[in-house]
């Protein structure tokens, strides 16, 4: 793993937030509703879809590392934003839907959907801070 470096920088339209990660670029904004011009996902969106992409990845390195023929992980997260009466904000809390369709049943997909759990760095990095509900469904 090792180190990240992500560079941000304000583009002065709206709310946009250019961004660059290595090789990669993309957009962060805000709706039109609070006066960004929706040009792209908002942080909130971007930290949502880091736990989706995460734990999906990390279900892969898990069914490879014990031969599981993984044919479907899709995830579906809901993330809740309270604000403060001091204007501040956070994520509480994120209920995480995975329908999952492999070849284990029994012990094995317990174990397979507590290592993949665990070994996520971004729910790992994110769990002491917010409340996280997980709902699996096989196929």
């Amino acid at each position: 793993m090792g180190k990240y470096v992500v560079n941000s920088s304000i583009r002065n339209i709206g709310y946009q937030v250019g961004t660059q990660a290595g090789v990669h670029r993309y957009l962060m904004d805000e709706p039109t509703t609070v006066r960004g011009t929706d040009a792209g996902p908002n942080p909130v969106q971007y930290l949502i879809g880091a736990v989706n992409g995460c734990l999906t990845i990390t279900a892969q390195s898990v069914a490879r590392k014990y031969k599981i023929k993984l044919e479907r992980f899709d995830v579906r997260s809901v993330g809740n934003v309270v604000k403060y009466t001091d204007g501040t904000s956070k994520v509480d809390e994120i209920v995480v839907n995975i329908i999952f369709k492999a070849d284990i049943e029994g012990a094995d997909k317990n174990s397979f959907l507590e290592e993949t759990l665990a070994k996520c760095t971004v729910h790992k990095t994110l769990e002491p801070g917010v409340k996280f509900t997980f709902n699996f469904e096989q196929e």
